[in-house]
Formats: structure tokens, C-alpha cells, sequence
């Protein structure tokens, strides 16, 4: 976001005396995902202020802290389940992404067409049914377009490697095609891209909505949810003391749902490395550029450069 326009952006709470914790995200950024699904016009809810109590505290409201929340609930609905998140649902990576929902082997030189890979796999595409599933169960529009994918190759190294990524998943008895010359152009017209490996397992669709559906959902089901909780320590122990810049709460039981985050409450710091990607998006295309791309069929797709989609 454009320092100069985070004025405009500024909620109504922070100009309340007193109730404005110092370390403060921007709420509203200058992403189309977000502008997609109205986060701008959506209410952000009140940060935890004094002490509470519950059975479960789960601090991060993305996809994870949000469908920990969900099926934890299904699971004991009797249980007190708090969700904080220091700015809002979706704010970090679950909002901010490629908007690809994609099934992937992890490919690793280490252990190449080994079991590892394919529990990797059957792991990847499980989420891919549950994401459907959830979807389907509620009736969320999130624009979820399930086309599949195309991983396309732009030098003759990676042709080899998407070749040997072909007779694996043949080998597993997965759908996969390769595409090469006339056969590519008509899914993808470039003279870059010189061959491709076609799969059905993917779709594409806007995370925001998705998450910022999901909060909706979660909060029906009674979590309840404070945004705007910057979480700056959590104390361990048979009950866990979470502190907020406003409030905290204890707790049995934590779920750390912080992602690359996560290093910053002191946890698995040996263990992350933070990495940022960038998204861009164009202005809308006129048809007869759409026509010089001949990119009917919609599906994602991504070079086998690390990683370029």
C-alpha cells in the first residue's frame, strides 16, 4: 500500500483515545482480492481487552487458525474456543496469494518417486476434497473454478524434468498429459512455453473470499473471534497465558496458526526461514488480446521456475 493513501484506510476505533494498541496493522490494502470480496465495507471485530478464559486458544485467523477452529468445533462443540488475530482474517498469506488451490507432489531431488512423495500427494489432494467439500456444505462463493492445471516448461532442463514428473504420477495411476507444440498452443498461446504437463487436480479461486467466508461461518458455529489482537507473548504452562496489546486469556490448550509469523512469538525460530511473493494483477483484457493468449480453459498454471506462476 501506498504510505501517502493509509490515512483514507484508517478505522473509525483508532481515533478513540485510550483503546489503540501501539503496534497496529493496516487493515485495509490496496489488493484484489480484498476489493474483490468487500473487506473494505466488512466490520473488523473488537480486539480482546481484559481477561478472559476459555478451553482452546487459537492465535492466527487464516486458513489454518480458521479451520482448526471449524473442525474443533464439529469435534467438541462443548468447548470454549477463542480465535485472535492481530489484524484481520485473512490478512497474511491466506488473502494474499496466487489464489491457486493446488494439488503438488513437493518435488524433491531427495527423494524422487519415492512413498514420501505420494503421501505428500494423497495428503495435497485430500485438502483439495476438503476445500470442495466445505464449499459445497455452505454454499460459499469464492470463485473456486476447478479447471485444473498446466505446469508448462521454457528451457529443454525443464522439459526433462516434467517428463520424469509425467511417468510418476502415470506410475501412481494419476491423470497427466504432456503437451507439446500444437497440442500446448491450444491451451496456452506463447513462444516461450515449450511444452506442458496437463493435470485436472487444481482449481483457482479468491482466498479472500474464501477466508473471509470461513470467519463468517466459524463465528455462526460460536468461536469467537477477535481481531485486532496483536498477540506479544504467550507463557507456556498447564494453563497457557496469552497476552494481547488490550487483553489476554488462559488456557489448556494453544494452537499456534501463525505461519511465517510464527518466529516473532518466539516459536520454531530455528525452524522458519519468512519468504514474500508478489501478485499482479493486470487490467481487465480486451478480446482480441484474450484471443492472442488462447487462454480458454482458465486453468492455473506455473513454469517450473522456483517458482513463477
Amino acid at each position: 500500500m501506498n504510505v501517502s493513501n493509509m490515512k483514507n484506510f484508517t478505522p473509525t476505533f483508532v481515533k478513540r483515545q485510550g483503546l489503540v494498541p501501539p503496534g497496529l496493522y493496516e487493515y485495509f490494502l490496496d489488493n484484489f482480492w480484498f476489493e474483490a470480496a468487500g473487506l473494505a465495507k466488512e466490520k473488523i471485530n473488537e480486539p480482546l481487552r481484559g481477561s478472559h478464559k476459555a478451553d482452546i486458544v487459537i492465535i492466527g485467523g487464516g486458513f489454518t487458525g480458521l479451520s482448526s477452529a471449524y473442525n474443533i468445533h464439529r469435534r467438541f462443540p462443548e468447548k470454549k474456543i477463542m480465535l485472535l488475530e492481530g489484524a484481520c482474517c485473512g490478512y497474511g498469506a491466506s488473502g494474499r496469494n496466487g489464489g491457486f488451490c493446488v494439488a503438488t507432489s513437493l518435488i524433491d531431488e531427495r527423494c524422487k518417486g519415492s512413498e514420501a512423495r505420494k503421501r505428500n500427494l494423497d495428503v495435497s489432494l485430500h485438502g483439495i476434497h476438503q476445500i470442495k467439500e466445505f464449499i459445497s456444505d455452505h454454499g460459499l462463493d469464492c470463485d473456486f473454478d476447478e479447471k485444473g492445471m498446466l505446469d508448462v516448461a521454457i528451457n529443454e532442463g525443464q522439459v526433462k524434468t516434467m517428463e520424469r514428473e509425467y511417468r510418476i504420477l502415470k506410475k501412481w495411476g494419476l491423470e497427466a498429459e504432456m503437451l507439446y507444440g500444437q497440442d500446448l498452443d491450444k491451451e496456452i498461446k506463447s513462444p516461450r512455453y515449450i511444452a506442458g504437463l496437463k493435470t485436472p487436480n487444481g482449481a483457482t479461486l479468491n482466498p479472500a473470499k474464501l477466508v473471509r467466508r470461513m470467519k463468517k461461518i466459524v463465528e455462526k458455529m460460536g468461536v469467537e473471534i477477535r481481531e485486532r489482537s496483536v498477540v506479544t507473548r504467550v507463557v507456556p504452562g498447564k494453563i497457557n497465558h496469552v497476552d494481547t496489546e488490550l487483553g489476554d486469556v488462559k488456557a489448556p490448550i494453544i494452537v499456534i496458526a501463525t505461519n511465517a509469523y510464527s518466529h516473532k512469538l518466539g516459536f520454531f525460530q530455528n525452524r522458519l526461514f519468512p519468504i514474500y511473493t508478489y501478485v499482479i494483477a493486470t487490467e481487465p483484457l480486451s478480446k482480441h488480446q484474450w484471443e492472442a493468449i488462447g487462454w480458454q480453459n482458465r486453468q492455473g498454471i506455473s513454469d517450473f521456475r522456483v517458482l513463477f506462476n
